[in-house]
This record gives C-alpha cells, sequence and structure tokens, in this order.
C-alpha cells in the first residue's frame, strides 16, 4: 500500500469514528425527546476525533523509535506513557481552541478553565483511548515487520534455490562434454570420419545449450531436440549394439521440463543397462500427459536392471540420478517424483512426473 493510500485509510477510520460518535450522541438526544442540532453535534465530534487523528504519526514513530517489546519494555513503557499524558494536554488544547471557534464549546468562563475542566473531567478516559491508538498502531508496525521478514525470507530461500540450480547445473555440463570428448578421442583412432560427425553433432549440442542461457526450464520439444543429438553422440559409440526410440505425445512438445532432465536418465540407461551387458540393447524414452495436469516422462532399458549393482545400483551416488532427483526437488519440492522400476523382460525403467505447465 502506498503512502498516499495509507493516509486516505487512517483518515477515513477517524471519520468514520467521528460519525459513529456522533450517531451516539444523536441517539441520546433523540430518547430524551430533544431535536438533534445536528451541524452543531458533527462540528463537535469531528474537531473531537479529528484532533485525536493529528497525533496518528507520532505514535507511528513511538512504534518504530521506541516499540514496546519484550527486551525493551522497561524503558518504552514509561515513554509511551509520558508521550500521550503530553498528547491528551496538547489534543484538548486543540480541540477546546475548535470547539470555541465554531461555537460547540461555551468559552465564557475562559479559555483555560474551560480546558481545565475538560482535563479534569475526561483525562483518564482520553488517555485509555490514546492508549487503544499507541496499541492499534503497535499491531500495525509488527505486522508490517512480520510480512517483511517473511518476503525476505522467501527471496532468501528464492536465491538459494537458484544457487544450488546453478551449481547443480554447473556440475552436470562439464560431466555430459568430458564424456563426450571420451568419444570423439576413441573413435579418432578407427574412424575419423565419425569422429567429425561427433564433433558436429556436438557443436550443435553446446549451441542448444548455451541458447538456453540461465533458464532452469525449458519446453520438452528443445529438451527432444538436445536428447537427440545427445543419442547421435553416443550412438557412434555403441554402433549396432544401440537402438532408440523416442515419442511424445502430440501437445506435449510445449510443456516446461528442467534443462538437460532427459540426459542423465539416458546415460543412466546406457551405462549401468546397455553398456554392461553382451550384444545390442535397446532405450524407449516417452513423454506424455496425465489427467490434464501432470507431465510423465520415463526412460526404459532392456538392460541388466538394477541387479548388477545391487538394489540401489542403478540410482548411482554420482552425477546422474542423484543430481535429477536434487534439481527436480528444488524446482517442484514435493509436486515431482522419480521412481526407478524393474521392467518385465528385463532392464530398467525410470520415470519422472511433473505438475503440467505449457511455455508462453
Amino acid at each position: 500500500m502506498s503512502r498516499a493510500a495509507r493516509v486516505a485509510f487512517y483518515v477515513a477510520l477517524w471519520t468514520l469514528l467521528a460519525l459513529l460518535s456522533a450517531l451516539q450522541s444523536a441517539a441520546r438526544w433523540t430518547q430524551a425527546g430533544r431535536a438533534v442540532p445536528w451541524a452543531p453535534l458533527l462540528a463537535d465530534r469531528f474537531a473531537d476525533w479529528y484532533s485525536c487523528a493529528l497525533f496518528t504519526p507520532v505514535y507511528f514513530w513511538l512504534a518504530v523509535r521506541a516499540p514496546i517489546t519484550r527486551r525493551m519494555w522497561q524503558r518504552t513503557v514509561p515513554v509511551h506513557l509520558a508521550a500521550t499524558a503530553v498528547i491528551v494536554v496538547l489534543k484538548y488544547a486543540m480541540y477546546v481552541a475548535a470547539g470555541i471557534a465554531i461555537g460547540s464549546i461555551d468559552g465564557t468562563r475562559g479559555y483555560l478553565a474551560t480546558l481545565g475542566q475538560l482535563l479534569a473531567r475526561s483525562f483518564v478516559y482520553e488517555s485509555m483511548t490514546m492508549w487503544a491508538v499507541d496499541g492499534a498502531v503497535h499491531a500495525i508496525v509488527f505486522y508490517r515487520r512480520a510480512q517483511e521478514r517473511e518476503a525476505h525470507a522467501a527471496r532468501l530461500r528464492a536465491e538459494l534455490t537458484e544457487a544450488r540450480m546453478d551449481a547443480l547445473s554447473a556440475q552436470l555440463r562439464p560431466h555430459f562434454l568430458f564424456n563426450a570428448l571420451n568419444v570423439v578421442s576413441s573413435l579418432m583412432h578407427r574412424d575419423v570420419d565419425a569422429a567429425d560427425a561427433v564433433l558436429a553433432r556436438l557443436g550443435d549440442l553446446l549451441r542448444r545449450t548455451l541458447r538456453a542461457g540461465d533458464r532452469h526450464e525449458v519446453p520438452l520439444g528443445e529438451e527432444l531436440a538436445v536428447l537427440d543429438d545427445y543419442l547421435a553422440i553416443v550412438g557412434a559409440r555403441f554402433r549396432d549394439r544401440l537402438t532408440t526410440e523416442v515419442r511424445a505425445e502430440p501437445g506435449t512438445e510445449r510443456a516446461l521440463v528442467p534443462h538437460f532432465v532427459l540426459q542423465p536418465l539416458v546415460e543412466n540407461a546406457l551405462e549401468h543397462g546397455i553398456a554392461r551387458r553382451a550384444g545390442a540393447g535397446r532405450v524407449e524414452v516417452c513423454a506424455a500427459r496425465l489427467d490434464g495436469d501432470r507431465l510423465r516422462l520415463t526412460v526404459a532399458d532392456d538392460g541388466a536392471g538394477r541387479a548388477v549393482d545391487g538394489a540401489d545400483g542403478a540410482e548411482g551416488n554420482g552425477i546422474g540420478l542423484t543430481n535429477t532427483r536434487r534439481r527436480l526437488a528444488a524446482l517442484y519440492g514435493d509436486a515431482q517424483r522419480l521412481t526407478l522400476a524393474d521392467r518385465a523382460g528385463g532392464g530398467l525403467v525410470v520415470t519422472v512426473e511433473l505438475p503440467w505447465r505449457q511455455a508462453t
């Protein structure tokens, strides 16, 4: 809320209190069978309550500079009591002057005598009113500070998540690059043309990766293009031993997914599945929309499965799935799921479920 809006709100609040006070006085006059002098009555009530309203900024200043808190109350309560006593005297000084000027207060006895009489009659009552104002102002100030702390904490959480995502992405890309260069290195000794083709694909992949910039989410269509380059690179390594299939339901290409999410899952299938079995192998990648609000990505292989390294072997303790789990948790919290399951007939299926969101 802007400063002007806050001032308007407080003026409206004090105006409402003045009107309610006038209605209460009018009800008493009516009950006594007397005609209600609306113009003098409203003038008097507005003079009374607006003279209180003028000290609202003072109480905000006190709540900020001398707040009544658990640690400071012994020092600040006397300050507020003394300030309220002075405020009540000043309030009645202005109210009496205004009342005499508009004719709502009889000033024939003199200004000071009238002021002394009102203070003697209403000082405690008015002090209680101003203490209520002080308490309300403290509640507003403390609420604002709580909101500011919450917003600051949210910014810190967002910055921490962003830093974690940057660190994970920075860890993942060199890992893939080293593996790709190893493929090129091995091909250089037996097939220079194949090594040249792999380098061209690697250049395409790096351009796509750099084009993504600092985005942590990209449309699935972009991710599948990156995966196509990656499969072309690893295909040169496995040659006739590897068959791949990539399927995406129509309409899923615009769904947002973490950048580089499929590559480590496919790499896991290759390293823990296809590379550890004799003969040819197959990797299938599928994207489908579930119930309108979920996206499911699956990477399945017909390799050796989890039995190669034991129950948790395929999950790995390195970059692969561990990194992917952390990235998904950082981006989506509990709204995501990554599961591993044995494939019927042998092999492993890794399934990722994400909230359905489309690129605009």
